[in-house]
């Protein structure tokens, strides 16, 4: 059996820790692992060298687990990079998607995106103090970049949401019916053609 890698992006309180949790109660059948990338400490050319390793060593850890029945949840990852690099750190995270195209190609079946977003004051209203933006105008630019990202990577099996105001169960259903469906690419362009 074929492993699952599932990466959850979205800016902070969209839902991507709920998500996570309910993939593992929605798909018995599946172990996960879980893996959540925090922020990187460092600025400059630092953060660009420590953060191009991390993203570098994390494809290579799937690719040589993608055939060994592994499932790993990673909750951030090198999407994120491209929009709080240069809103906060200091330097343009692009260099992520030349990390990500050396990969897709042998990681296409393994490999699934899930973006969550909302709009801006949704997301202000749930916010605990502990998110990086300093105004509404930053968060937005936040949303705005993972909307970007989420176009412009290269992975097949991606689905983006705008989750508004639904449940974190309708949401969860979405999502579970996206990583178990045969042909993830269709429902993907059928939600967009929804949302």
């Amino acid at each position: 059996m074929k492993s699952k890698f599932i990466i959850i992006e979205g800016p902070d309180r969209v839902g991507k820790d709920t998500q996570q949790d309910l993939i593992v109660k929605n798909m018995p059948t599946k172990v996960f692992h879980k893996i959540h990338y925090t922020s990187v400490p460092f600025k400059g050319e630092q953060g660009t060298t420590y953060s191009a390793r991390m993203y570098t060593d994390m494809f290579e850890m799937m690719l040589s687990l993608k055939n060994k029945n592994i499932n790993i949840i990673f909750n951030r990852s090198h999407l994120g990079e491209s929009i709080y690099a240069p809103l906060y750190r200091e330097y343009n995270g692009d260099y992520v998607f030349e990390i990500e195209n050396k990969y897709v190609n042998s990681l296409r079946e393994n490999l699934y995106l899930i973006t969550l977003v909302n709009n801006t004051k949704t997301l202000v209203n749930r916010d605990d103090g502990n998110s990086f933006y300093e105004s509404e105008e930053g968060l937005k630019a936040e949303v705005d970049g993972f909307n970007r990202a989420h176009i412009k990577s290269k992975i097949k099996n991606k689905l983006k949401i705008n989750v508004g105001t639904m449940t974190a169960e309708e949401i969860s259903f979405i999502i579970t019916d996206f990583l178990q469906s045969k042909n993830t690419l269709e429902i993907d362009n059928q939600l967009k053609l929804n949302l």
